[in-house]
């Protein structure tokens, strides 16, 4: 278990809790937030700061926190540099995605 477990512990939690509001699920189960989780959870096992990822990535500290936070979609009125994704995740060293299916979690959405 590393330093930051809890914090994933923390943050499902509060997931658990927010899909009981309208449009929640939506959003958490969204595109936008599976990459900011990866990128955290990225910077986090690199031992990053924020800041420090973005002065590596050379992106504003802002697109940092934008793309974290899953809000790079357009209907949420946050804009990025349009470069700033990939900067990252050159940064981060990230050099492609491979998706962990949860069956479970997957046949719960459905119905």
């Amino acid at each position: 278990m590393n330093k930051y477990s809890h914090l994933k512990r923390d943050f499902e939690q509060l997931k658990a809790e927010v899909r009981e509001l309208p449009g929640a699920t939506e959003y958490l189960d969204g595109p936008e937030v599976a990459v900011g989780q990866m990128i955290l959870a990225r910077q986090l096992e690199l031992g990053y700061t924020q800041q420090q990822l973005a002065d590596l990535a050379d992106v504003p500290l802002e697109d940092i926190k934008v793309i974290q936070a899953g809000l790079v979609h357009s209907n949420f009125g946050c804009n990025i540099q349009p470069d700033s994704l990939s900067k990252v995740f050159k940064a981060l060293k990230i050099i492609g995605v491979q998706p962990i299916i949860d069956e479970q979690a997957a046949t719960s959405m459905l119905g």
